[in-house]
C-alpha cells in the first residue's frame, strides 16, 4: 500500500487561452520551478522514499508504503505548495490523496519517448477526488482513513469534513491557508488572491476557497477579510468587480456560513 496524491491547477485553461505561446511556455515552467525549489528545500530529492513527477500542469506525488511518516511528507510538500504556486504562479491548485496500489512503471521501449507509466487504485481515487466530485475551490481532499491520521497524529494540520457522497462516504479537505496566511507581508496573499478572482470575474471557485481560508475564523475576522477585499477591489479594479464580487458571493452554492457571515457584514454595514 502507498499514498498518492493528484494535484491539478484552477483555470490554467482560461490562462493559457489569453495569454501566447511563450508566455504559457513561462507559466509552465515557472510552476515546475516551484515544485522543483520546494522539494529541494524539504530535501526529498535525497529521500528515497517519496517522489514526484510532473506533466504539464499537473503533478503525482507517491510513496513506498502508508506509513504516518510517508503521509506527513505528502501533506507538508502540498501545505507549502498550494501557498507558493498561488503566490509565485497566480495558480490555485486543487488534488486528492488516497491509500492504496500504486506502481510507477519503467518504459524502456522508446528511447527518444518520456519514459515512465503509473499505475494502480491509489491513483485513479486521487485522480477521482479531484475531478468527479464537483468540488469548487482551491482544496486538499481525501476520504476518512487520512482523516483519521491527521486527528490522531497530526496536530500542525487539520482536517474538517466537506461532502457527503451517495454512497455514505464522507469527503474531508486539509485547509491549507488562513488569515495569518492571506495576511502574510501586508496582505501580499490576499492581494493575489483578489487579482485572480477579479480577472476571473469572481467564479465560483475563489469563494470556496475563501471559505477554505476562514471558516474557522472568528466573525470579526470574517469582516476583517471582507474589508480588506472590498478595498482591494475599489482601490484597484472597475466599479463593475465590486458588483460581480457581491452578486457571484450570493449566487454560489455550498458556502451558506460563509454567505451568512457576508450578510451580517453587509448589514453592519447599512445606515438607517
Amino acid at each position: 500500500m502507498k499514498i498518492v496524491a493528484f494535484i491539478d491547477t484552477l483555470g490554467f485553461k482560461q490562462k493559457i487561452t489569453s495569454i501566447n505561446h511563450q508566455q504559457a511556455v513561462e507559466v509552465i515552467r515557472s510552476f515546475n520551478s516551484q515544485i522543483y525549489n520546494l522539494w529541494s528545500d524539504l530535501n526529498y530529492n535525497n529521500d528515497s522514499t517519496i517522489h514526484g513527477q510532473t506533466f504539464s500542469d499537473s503533478l503525482i506525488i507517491h510513496t513506498d508504503d502508508s506509513t504516518n511518516a510517508s503521509l506527513r511528507k505528502i501533506l507538508t510538500f502540498l501545505n507549502k505548495l498550494y501557498k507558493i504556486s498561488i503566490t509565485q504562479c497566480d495558480l490555485p491548485l486543487r488534488g486528492g490523496i488516497a491509500i492504496g496500489d500504486f506502481d510507477h512503471i519503467p518504459a524502456t521501449e522508446f528511447s527518444n519517448l518520456q519514459k515512465g507509466l503509473v499505475v494502480g487504485t491509489a491513483f485513479i481515487d486521487a485522480y477521482l477526488l479531484e475531478s468527479a466530485n464537483k468540488i469548487k475551490g482551491s482544496k486538499i481532499i481525501f476520504k476518512a482513513e487520512i482523516h483519521n491520521v491527521i486527528n490522531e497524529h497530526f496536530p500542525e494540520f487539520s482536517s474538517k469534513e466537506l461532502l457527503k457522497l451517495e454512497d455514505g462516504q464522507i469527503l474531508y479537505e486539509m485547509p491549507w491557508g488562513d488569515i495569518e496566511y492571506l495576511s502574510e507581508e501586508n496582505y501580499q496573499p490576499l492581494t493575489v488572491f483578489v487579482d485572480l478572482a477579479t480577472r476571473s470575474k469572481w467564479i465560483d471557485h475563489y469563494f470556496h476557497t475563501l471559505d477554505t481560508f476562514i471558516t474557522k475564523e472568528s466573525q470579526r475576522d470574517k469582516h476583517e477579510i471582507f474589508r480588506k477585499i472590498v478595498n482591494l477591489i475599489r482601490t484597484n479594479y472597475k466599479y463593475n468587480d465590486l458588483d460581480n464580487f457581491i452578486e457571484n458571493f450570493f449566487k454560489t452554492d455550498g458556502i451558506v456560513n460563509l454567505k451568512k457571515s457576508f450578510s451580517s457584514y453587509i448589514r453592519e454595514r447599512i445606515e438607517f
